[in-house]
Protein backbone atom coordinates (compact mmCIF):
# COMPACT_ATOMS: atom_id res chain seq x y z
CA UNK A 1 0.00 0.00 0.00
CA UNK A 2 2.85 2.28 0.86
CA UNK A 3 4.64 1.51 -2.48
CA UNK A 4 1.52 2.43 -4.47
CA UNK A 5 1.16 5.70 -2.58
CA UNK A 6 4.88 6.54 -3.19
CA UNK A 7 4.60 5.89 -6.95
CA UNK A 8 1.49 8.07 -7.20
CA UNK A 9 3.32 10.88 -5.36
CA UNK A 10 6.35 10.78 -7.70
CA UNK A 11 4.17 10.85 -10.82
CA UNK A 12 2.27 13.85 -9.49
CA UNK A 13 5.51 15.68 -8.62
CA UNK A 14 6.99 15.07 -12.07
CA UNK A 15 3.84 16.37 -13.77
CA UNK A 16 3.85 19.56 -11.72
CA UNK A 17 7.65 20.18 -12.12
CA UNK A 18 7.78 19.79 -15.97
CA UNK A 19 6.16 23.17 -16.80
CA UNK A 20 8.43 24.97 -14.35
CA UNK A 21 11.60 23.38 -15.82
CA UNK A 22 10.49 24.19 -19.36
CA UNK A 23 9.97 27.83 -18.42
CA UNK A 24 13.42 28.01 -16.79
CA UNK A 25 15.60 26.10 -19.35
CA UNK A 26 13.67 26.85 -22.51
CA UNK A 27 12.43 24.33 -25.06
CA UNK A 28 14.38 21.11 -25.18
CA UNK A 29 16.16 20.25 -28.46
CA UNK A 30 14.43 17.87 -30.80
CA UNK A 31 16.38 15.13 -32.59
CA UNK A 32 15.52 14.97 -36.29
CA UNK A 33 16.30 11.74 -38.12
CA UNK A 34 17.14 11.81 -41.86
CA UNK A 35 16.18 8.74 -43.88
CA UNK A 36 19.17 6.85 -45.39
CA UNK A 37 17.76 7.31 -48.92
CA UNK A 38 18.09 11.10 -48.64
CA UNK A 39 21.73 10.81 -47.45
CA UNK A 40 22.66 8.64 -50.45
CA UNK A 41 21.01 11.07 -52.88
CA UNK A 42 22.98 14.02 -51.48
CA UNK A 43 26.26 12.08 -51.77
CA UNK A 44 25.53 11.26 -55.45
CA UNK A 45 25.03 14.97 -56.27
CA UNK A 46 28.61 15.81 -55.14
CA UNK A 47 30.22 13.05 -57.29
CA UNK A 48 30.83 13.76 -61.04
CA UNK A 49 28.70 11.82 -63.48
CA UNK A 50 30.26 8.81 -65.12
CA UNK A 51 32.37 9.84 -68.14
CA UNK A 52 32.88 13.45 -66.93
CA UNK A 53 36.36 14.68 -66.04
CA UNK A 54 36.78 15.48 -62.35
CA UNK A 55 37.07 19.16 -61.59
CA UNK A 56 40.49 20.18 -60.30
CA UNK A 57 41.90 23.43 -59.09
CA UNK A 58 43.79 25.27 -61.85
CA UNK A 59 47.52 25.11 -61.09
CA UNK A 60 48.88 24.91 -64.69
CA UNK A 61 51.06 27.66 -66.14
CA UNK A 62 49.52 29.86 -68.85
CA UNK A 63 49.76 28.58 -72.41
CA UNK A 64 51.72 31.67 -73.50
CA UNK A 65 55.48 31.40 -73.02
CA UNK A 66 56.72 33.34 -70.01
CA UNK A 67 60.02 34.87 -71.07
CA UNK A 68 63.02 35.62 -68.90
CA UNK A 69 62.51 38.88 -67.05
CA UNK A 70 58.77 38.88 -67.73
CA UNK A 71 56.79 39.29 -70.92
CA UNK A 72 57.79 42.92 -71.57
CA UNK A 73 61.52 42.46 -70.96
CA UNK A 74 61.59 39.13 -72.80
CA UNK A 75 60.04 40.61 -75.94
CA UNK A 76 62.38 43.61 -75.92
CA UNK A 77 65.46 41.39 -75.50
CA UNK A 78 64.67 38.90 -78.21
CA UNK A 79 63.13 35.75 -76.77
CA UNK A 80 63.23 33.37 -73.86
CA UNK A 81 67.03 33.49 -73.65
CA UNK A 82 67.12 37.29 -73.56
CA UNK A 83 69.92 37.23 -76.18
CA UNK A 84 71.14 40.52 -77.64
CA UNK A 85 74.25 41.51 -79.58
CA UNK A 86 76.54 43.54 -77.38
CA UNK A 87 78.32 46.35 -79.18
CA UNK A 88 81.20 48.62 -78.26
CA UNK A 89 84.94 48.32 -77.72
CA UNK A 90 86.38 44.85 -78.24
CA UNK A 91 89.58 42.85 -78.48
CA UNK A 92 90.23 40.01 -80.90
CA UNK A 93 92.89 37.34 -81.13
CA UNK A 94 93.94 35.25 -84.15
CA UNK A 95 96.14 32.17 -84.01
CA UNK A 96 96.57 30.11 -87.16
CA UNK A 97 98.77 29.45 -90.17
CA UNK A 98 100.61 31.63 -92.70
CA UNK A 99 102.23 31.05 -96.09
CA UNK A 100 103.28 33.21 -99.03
CA UNK A 101 102.76 32.67 -102.74
CA UNK A 102 105.88 32.46 -104.88
CA UNK A 103 109.48 32.92 -103.85
CA UNK A 104 112.77 31.18 -104.59
CA UNK A 105 114.85 28.36 -103.16
CA UNK A 106 118.25 26.85 -104.05
CA UNK A 107 118.57 23.85 -106.40
CA UNK A 108 121.32 21.76 -107.98
CA UNK A 109 121.02 23.74 -111.22
CA UNK A 110 121.73 27.04 -109.49
CA UNK A 111 125.02 28.63 -108.56
CA UNK A 112 126.04 27.93 -104.97
CA UNK A 113 124.23 30.18 -102.55
CA UNK A 114 121.80 31.54 -105.15
CA UNK A 115 118.04 31.09 -104.73
CA UNK A 116 117.23 30.59 -108.37
CA UNK A 117 114.47 27.94 -108.33
CA UNK A 118 110.94 29.35 -108.15
CA UNK A 119 108.48 27.74 -105.72
CA UNK A 120 104.69 27.85 -105.74
CA UNK A 121 104.30 28.57 -102.01
CA UNK A 122 106.38 28.77 -98.90
CA UNK A 123 106.08 26.19 -96.15
CA UNK A 124 103.19 26.75 -93.74
CA UNK A 125 104.19 28.55 -90.55
CA UNK A 126 102.35 30.08 -87.56
CA UNK A 127 100.41 33.33 -87.72
CA UNK A 128 99.56 35.45 -84.66
CA UNK A 129 97.23 38.43 -84.67
CA UNK A 130 95.89 40.82 -82.04
CA UNK A 131 93.26 43.49 -82.71
CA UNK A 132 91.29 46.18 -80.94
CA UNK A 133 88.19 47.75 -82.40
CA UNK A 134 84.86 49.46 -81.94
CA UNK A 135 81.43 48.43 -83.24
CA UNK A 136 79.90 51.47 -84.93
CA UNK A 137 76.71 49.42 -85.36
CA UNK A 138 75.74 45.76 -85.44
CA UNK A 139 76.94 45.26 -89.03
CA UNK A 140 79.94 47.63 -89.17
CA UNK A 141 83.04 48.17 -87.05
CA UNK A 142 86.46 49.82 -87.22
CA UNK A 143 89.55 47.82 -86.25
CA UNK A 144 93.28 48.22 -85.64
CA UNK A 145 95.23 44.98 -86.14
CA UNK A 146 98.75 43.79 -85.43
CA UNK A 147 99.81 40.53 -87.07
CA UNK A 148 102.94 38.57 -87.78
CA UNK A 149 103.58 35.55 -89.96
CA UNK A 150 106.69 33.62 -90.87
CA UNK A 151 107.88 32.66 -94.35
CA UNK A 152 109.93 29.47 -94.67
CA UNK A 153 112.01 28.46 -97.71
CA UNK A 154 110.81 31.15 -100.13
CA UNK A 155 113.36 33.91 -100.66
CA UNK A 156 112.22 37.29 -102.07
CA UNK A 157 114.91 37.28 -104.81
CA UNK A 158 116.25 34.40 -106.88
CA UNK A 159 119.52 35.98 -108.06
CA UNK A 160 120.66 37.59 -104.81
CA UNK A 161 123.06 35.49 -102.73
CA UNK A 162 122.14 37.35 -99.52
CA UNK A 163 118.35 37.16 -99.95
CA UNK A 164 117.05 35.15 -96.96
CA UNK A 165 114.84 32.14 -97.57
CA UNK A 166 113.32 32.44 -94.07
CA UNK A 167 111.97 35.75 -92.76
CA UNK A 168 109.11 37.33 -90.85
CA UNK A 169 106.34 39.55 -92.23
CA UNK A 170 104.82 41.87 -89.62
CA UNK A 171 101.85 44.11 -90.43
CA UNK A 172 100.07 46.97 -88.67
CA UNK A 173 96.73 47.71 -90.36
CA UNK A 174 93.58 49.74 -89.80
CA UNK A 175 90.29 49.25 -91.61
CA UNK A 176 86.60 48.37 -91.59
CA UNK A 177 84.82 45.12 -90.69
CA UNK A 178 81.38 44.49 -92.20
CA UNK A 179 79.16 41.64 -90.92
CA UNK A 180 75.94 40.25 -92.33
CA UNK A 181 73.90 38.02 -89.99
CA UNK A 182 72.08 35.64 -92.28
CA UNK A 183 71.00 33.58 -89.22
CA UNK A 184 70.19 34.70 -85.69
CA UNK A 185 73.76 34.43 -84.43
CA UNK A 186 75.78 33.45 -87.53
CA UNK A 187 77.32 36.07 -89.83
CA UNK A 188 79.61 36.48 -92.81
CA UNK A 189 82.39 39.02 -92.15
CA UNK A 190 84.35 41.05 -94.73
CA UNK A 191 87.56 42.94 -93.85
CA UNK A 192 89.18 45.74 -95.86
CA UNK A 193 92.37 47.04 -94.24
CA UNK A 194 95.67 48.72 -95.04
CA UNK A 195 98.81 49.84 -93.27
CA UNK A 196 102.52 49.17 -92.90
CA UNK A 197 104.75 46.10 -93.32
CA UNK A 198 108.05 45.26 -91.65
CA UNK A 199 110.33 42.49 -93.00
CA UNK A 200 112.87 40.82 -90.68
CA UNK A 201 115.53 40.39 -91.86
CA UNK A 202 115.59 42.77 -94.85
CA UNK A 203 115.01 41.23 -98.32
CA UNK A 204 118.66 41.79 -99.28
CA UNK A 205 121.69 43.70 -98.08
CA UNK A 206 121.04 47.41 -98.39
CA UNK A 207 117.35 46.96 -99.28
CA UNK A 208 114.61 48.61 -97.17
CA UNK A 209 113.02 46.40 -94.50
CA UNK A 210 109.79 48.41 -94.37
CA UNK A 211 106.90 48.96 -96.75
CA UNK A 212 103.13 48.88 -97.00
CA UNK A 213 100.38 46.28 -96.79
CA UNK A 214 96.84 45.77 -98.05
CA UNK A 215 94.55 43.14 -96.56
CA UNK A 216 91.26 41.63 -97.73
CA UNK A 217 89.66 39.07 -95.44
CA UNK A 218 86.56 36.89 -95.51
CA UNK A 219 85.29 34.91 -92.58
CA UNK A 220 82.41 33.80 -90.39
CA UNK A 221 81.31 34.97 -86.93
CA UNK A 222 79.18 33.11 -84.40
CA UNK A 223 77.73 34.98 -81.43
CA UNK A 224 77.97 32.45 -78.60
CA UNK A 225 75.83 32.44 -75.46
CA UNK A 226 78.99 33.01 -73.46
CA UNK A 227 78.72 36.59 -72.22
CA UNK A 228 79.96 39.04 -74.88
CA UNK A 229 82.03 36.41 -76.75
CA UNK A 230 82.15 35.76 -80.51
CA UNK A 231 84.10 33.04 -82.30
CA UNK A 232 84.86 32.55 -85.97
CA UNK A 233 87.32 31.72 -88.72
CA UNK A 234 89.06 34.17 -91.09
CA UNK A 235 90.92 33.71 -94.38
CA UNK A 236 92.99 36.82 -95.14
CA UNK A 237 94.94 37.83 -98.23
CA UNK A 238 97.98 40.00 -97.45
CA UNK A 239 99.65 42.03 -100.17
CA UNK A 240 102.95 43.28 -98.71
CA UNK A 241 105.17 45.55 -100.77
CA UNK A 242 108.49 47.25 -100.13
CA UNK A 243 110.72 49.59 -102.16
CA UNK A 244 113.75 47.98 -103.79
CA UNK A 245 116.65 49.06 -105.99
CA UNK A 246 115.33 46.94 -108.87
CA UNK A 247 111.72 48.06 -108.45
CA UNK A 248 108.87 47.36 -106.06
CA UNK A 249 109.07 44.09 -104.14
CA UNK A 250 105.65 42.45 -103.82
CA UNK A 251 104.98 39.54 -101.39
CA UNK A 252 101.49 37.99 -101.62
CA UNK A 253 100.52 35.80 -98.67
CA UNK A 254 97.56 34.12 -96.96
CA UNK A 255 96.70 33.64 -93.30
CA UNK A 256 94.04 31.25 -92.00
CA UNK A 257 93.14 31.61 -88.35
CA UNK A 258 90.37 30.93 -85.83
CA UNK A 259 89.10 34.12 -84.20
CA UNK A 260 87.96 34.91 -80.66
CA UNK A 261 86.34 38.31 -80.10
CA UNK A 262 85.37 39.75 -76.71
CA UNK A 263 83.21 42.87 -76.37
CA UNK A 264 83.65 44.98 -73.24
Amino acid sequence: MRAASLAAFLALATTLAAPAASATLGPLPHLQLTPPALLLAADDEEKPAEGDEPKEESTALPDKEVKVGGAVIGESMGGATGFVFKQGFYTQSDLGGFFRLGGFTPSAECDPGVNCKAVLTSQAQPYIGLSIGYDLMQWLGIQLSFGTGFVANAAPYGDAPNSPRDYGVTTLDVGLIASYYFLDRLAVALKLMGGGTFLTPEPDLGEPWYGGNALVGLGVRYATLLPDTFVGLDVNFHGAFAPASSGLLFIPAFSIAPVIKYVF
